[in-house]
């Protein structure tokens, strides 16, 4: 049952995680009892240095978008801790609380050896190179009227990043002056709590008549070299990574994504926002400061001033709400970057003391109270090119785009924690196919009265043996409104459902008895 992915993705994590092999897992066959209402998962577990492994169950009820995790208290079997290698491991679910039929849902089946996953080793394998490549397929005129063709070839540049990454990638539609603008959102799913999530975003429109190398087609670059590596790994927790439009248009991408595109099972607990990374420079008085900014941040330009105004740091734009971020983005660039200069400042509320901070789509995540930084170069205080025909890839400085990538992988993989894992997954709707579940009912069945006054009857006739029977009630939309479990006895019996609660109107009841089930339609009326 494992897709070609999870094949490709097992090939990838043997030089992915240098010092460990996380281990296999693959689900060999699947059982379901419609009685008791429980699913067997019989599957194989093989780890190569024989680590004993944590096993847990996952299930998606909107078609394998979001995985939430199976109480262990809803679990039996090889699962939990300690969990030994082998071809013959099974675990049971009794799914009797869920409100869905069980066929509409998709598991995900995890293994985790919980060997410890090297960051840095991550961190090593962000490549100039790479940087390079993806900036000249970036840069260009990209502007929706300037020049709609570059603009709509990076969105799809985007796009195929994301889908060749195994992300799961969509597109957020919204219009802007009658043009139909695009978001460009992928994301990598949590292997525990996917609902926490971490966001790495840059906007890929510019300005009329500037190939906008700087801004931002380096923020892009930058994004799409961290998801290279990120993808490789997996993470506890859930990274998103998005491609804004219409940043230049006054943030217009950026703030429909607020409010319109974060889902509803989202945490999102971080938004690291690239603003223009490229652009460094060694020489004195090549910094200047926002007008007010030495007096809202006396230490912070003090320390620009120490250097001879030299623009060779990056600056990360914070809020005190969004201090908890600064604090690992500053962590892990000392720890795994110490070569790459930060400087930071955290502004009250939502910034708007200091507009020239807010220039960018970190402003809306800070408006809504969501933990975000602007990571900069600090464009035209530092960038003579801003906004003109000369913001070229030739003016750019990859080692300190790498520096920033560098630091920024760090934190986002310190902050979704990596771990080494594999899973494999199941469509319940393709296992517990019609054919394998849904035979002819053994036995004659009759409901009566039909009308009724709530009170029904169901008379099995030709039993060879006593059994027990669940059955199920819905209404025509399909809303389950009453469970149970009936024993018959052998030959003919009768078991009586009072269902007066229920008003006038038109049900059905299902009944489940080994591999076959029925469906009989029935009228509650006064």
């Amino acid at each position: 049952m494992k897709n070609l992915y999870l094949t490709c993705f097992s090939l990838l994590s043997v030089f992915a995680f240098s010092q460990n092999t996380p281990p296999s897992i693959d689900i060999t066959s699947i059982e379901e009892d419609e009685v008791s209402e429980t699913l067997t998962i019989n599957f194989s577990l093989d780890d190569t240095n024989d680590d004993n492994c944590e096993v847990w169950l996952k299930m998606s009820l909107d078609g394998g978008t979001y995985f939430e995790t199976i109480a262990s208290e809803n679990l039996n079997g090889d699962v939990g801790l300690d969990i030994a290698p082998g071809d013959t491991k099974s675990l049971t679910w009794d799914f009797s609380n869920l409100t869905e039929e069980i066929e509409s849902v998709h598991i995900r089946l995890f293994a985790s050896d919980n060997q410890v996953v090297d960051i840095a080793d991550m961190v090593s394998q962000v490549d100039e190179t790479e940087l390079l490549n993806n900036m000249n397929s970036i840069v260009g005129v990209r502007h929706f009227t300037a020049n709609p063709t570059k603009l709509a070839d990076v969105r799809t540049f985007i796009t195929d990043a994301f889908i060749d990454a195994d992300l799961q990638t969509e597109s957020q539609d919204f219009l802007f002056s009658g043009t139909n603008m695009e978001n460009i959102l992928g994301r990598k799913p949590g292997a525990k709590e996917e609902d926490i999530t971490f966001i790495i975003d840059g906007h890929f429109d510019g300005v009329p008549g500037s190939p906008a190398a700087d801004d931002n087609g380096s923020a892009v670059a930058g994004m799409l070299e961290a998801l290279r590596i990120l993808s490789q790994y997996s993470f506890e927790h859930s990274i998103r990574f998005i491609g804004f439009d219409a940043e230049e248009l006054g943030l217009i991408g950026s703030q429909n994504y607020v409010i319109n595109g974060i889902k509803p099972f989202e945490d999102i607990q971080g938004v690291l926002n690239f603003e223009m990374i490229g652009f460094y420079s060694d020489a004195p008085n090549s910094q200047t400061l926002p007008s007010g900014f030495g007096v809202l941040f006396p230490a912070v330009a003090q320390q620009v001033s120490d250097d001879d105004s030299r623009g060779n740091f990056l600056f990360a734009a914070s809020t005190i709400n969004s201090n908890p971020l600064l604090t690992a983005f500053t962590d892990a660039t000392d720890n795994y970057v110490p070569d790459l200069k930060l400087l930071s400042a955290s502004l009250p509320g939502n910034g708007s003391i200091a507009p020239d901070l807010r220039r960018s789509d970190h402003a809306p995540f800070w408006d809504a109270g969501i933990e975000a930084l602007m990571l900069t170069d600090s464009a035209d205080f530092r960038n003579p090119n801003y906004h003109t025909p000369n913001d070229e890839i030739s003016t750019l400085d990859f080692e300190f785009m790498k520096n920033v990538v560098q630091a920024t992988v760090a934190t986002l993989a310190e902050l979704a924690v990596p771990i080494s894992a594999d899973f494999d997954e199941a469509d319940l709707s393709a296992v517990l196919s019609i054919d394998d579940h849904n035979h002819l009912f053994p036995y004659e069945i009759t409901l009566f009265p039909n009308p009724s006054n709530g009170i029904i009857s169901l008379q099995v006739s030709g039993a060879q043996t006593g059994f027990k029977s669940r059955i199920e009630v819905y209404d025509l939309t399909g809303k389950q409104l009453h469970r149970d479990v009936l024993e018959f006895a052998s030959g003919s019996s009768t078991k009586e459902i009072d269902l007066q609660n229920l008003a006038n109107g038109t049900y059905i009841l299902n009944l489940y008895t080994g591999n076959a089930s029925k469906s009989l339609s029935f009228i509650i009326t006064d």
